[in-house]
């Protein structure tokens, strides 16, 4: 009786554990999740590759650098002189090593590649260092890493980037500028994060860049640097791509260059109208409208810069300038050929007018009239044999001498008017070469 009833507490005991043990079994999962009954090699690799991974730790020993290959493909550029801000728009290329991301393609149906997105792994912190967007956080797209068995991770985002440069607009609208792009690790210093030209070429590729219509490519490449800080001993590389560009300038030949050359030979052309030409003023007055225009297109297409002002801008105003003096000069020779002067032109001034001075200056004709008006000689003078008692022939006298010697005091001042347009003329020649020279160089 003793011995059943120690074999039946025994079996009572045996009875209860194994009634535990299913009941605890049936609420215990295990580890991991579960893989549904038509899962693919690929779904097993990804479970094993990311189950407890996270993104968010290096996947190297602290001790070790990770290398991280950097390249750009450009794909198109544009700039914004008002801002003096370049965006580009490239596909990035980055690949580098992941420890906790290798798997022996054996065990998963020769699987020799996978797929992952962006939120899933760990990525390097590299970012544009002059960019001139407030929020660096989306310089890439969401795009997924193409993962190999050897633990190298592969990423080509396509990517927007824009950089604050430094335009100069001095040769403006022949200007080439060259605008630097700065990449770097942002929290990594040069012990953890080491960076290298992708396949160890400095050229950026353009087998995919869209031309511009406005900028022409004239080179575009990549180096590595180092940068040390007063903060700290650590060495922190960067990859600097360069990016340099011309104005395609044709069409602002046509609209800024030829006027210009036009403004030139009209400003000098008015020196040639008569003395007495009230078209003068007219033809000037129409070349300063005609130059304030350009200015006003000018502040339309270029920033007001406080450094750097363009050439093509100094030239247009300095033409106003000199419309402005050659409006006063018009004005004064106008005066002196349609006053009435009683006075005769001073002899030291008439004297070279009328000599080789005035015959190099090409006033033949003017001369040839001041000399034919001039008929009245002190020989003349003396055969009219002027008396009081001849009362006749004194009015007679009057009336054929003084007429006759005011046109020729008129003319000689007709001449000084010529002259001073013609010296004006020089003065404006030599002015406006030395102005195309300065503003060409």
């Amino acid at each position: 009786m003793h011995r059943f009833s120690s074999e039946g507490f025994a079996t009572a005991i045996f009875a209860f554990l194994c009634f535990v043990e299913s009941v605890i079994g049936g609420f215990t999962t295990k580890v991991g999740p579960q893989p549904i009954w038509n899962a693919t090699y690929t779904d097993k690799l990804r479970q094993d590759l990311l189950l407890n991974y996270d993104k968010f730790a290096r996947p190297m020993q602290h001790y070790n650098t990770t290398l991280v290959r950097f390249g750009l493909a450009l794909r198109h550029f544009e700039v914004n002189e008002f801002k003096s801000q370049l965006t580009v728009y490239t596909w990035v290329r980055m690949t580098w090593t992941d420890e906790k991301l290798k798997w022996n393609p054996k065990d998963y149906g020769e699987v020799d590649v996978v797929r992952l997105a962006d939120h899933e792994i760990w990525q390097p912190d590299l970012f544009l260092y002059n960019s001139a967007v407030s929020s660096a956080v989306g310089h890439y797209a969401n795009t997924h890493f193409l993962v190999y068995p050897n633990g190298e991770v592969l990423w080509v985002p396509p990517c927007q980037f824009t950089v604050l440069c430094d335009l100069n607009l001095l040769y403006w609208p022949f200007d080439i500028h060259t605008c630097s792009l700065k990449f770097g690790s942002w929290t990594y210093s040069g012990d953890h994060i080491d960076l290298e030209l992708y396949n160890n070429t400095a050229e950026i590729e353009k087998d995919l860049t869209i031309d511009s219509t406005e900028w022409e490519l004239l080179s575009a490449s990549m180096e590595k640097g180092t940068s040390y800080y007063p903060c700290c001993e650590e060495p922190y590389p960067y990859i600097a791509a360069n990016i340099t560009i011309a104005r395609r300038s044709p069409s602002y030949k046509a609209i800024i260059i030829t006027p210009a050359f036009a403004i030139l030979v009209l400003i000098l052309s008015a020196f040639w109208l008569p003395p007495n030409a009230g078209e003068k003023l007219v033809l000037n007055g129409c070349v300063a409208v005609l130059i304030c225009l350009f200015l006003l297109y000018f502040t339309q297409k270029i920033p007001a810069m406080g450094l750097h002002i363009p050439l093509i801008v100094l030239f247009y105003s300095n033409c106003l300038y000199v419309v402005s003096c050659t409006m006063i000069g018009s004005v004064v020779v106008i005066w002196l050929s349609r006053t009435k002067h009683s006075s005769p032109l001073p002899w030291v001034i008439k004297k070279p007018l009328t000599g080789s001075l005035g015959k190099w200056l090409g006033l033949t004709s003017y001369i040839n009239q001041s000399t034919l008006t001039h008929r009245v000689t002190a020989e003349e003078m003396r055969d009219h044999h002027v008396t009081d008692l001849d009362d006749h022939n004194s009015c007679t006298d009057d009336h054929i001498f003084k007429p006759t010697t005011k046109l020729s005091v008129q003319q000689d001042w007709v001449l000084l008017a010529a002259a001073i347009d013609r010296i004006s003329f020089c003065f404006y020649c030599l002015v406006s070469l030395i102005m195309a020279v300065q503003y060409s160089l």
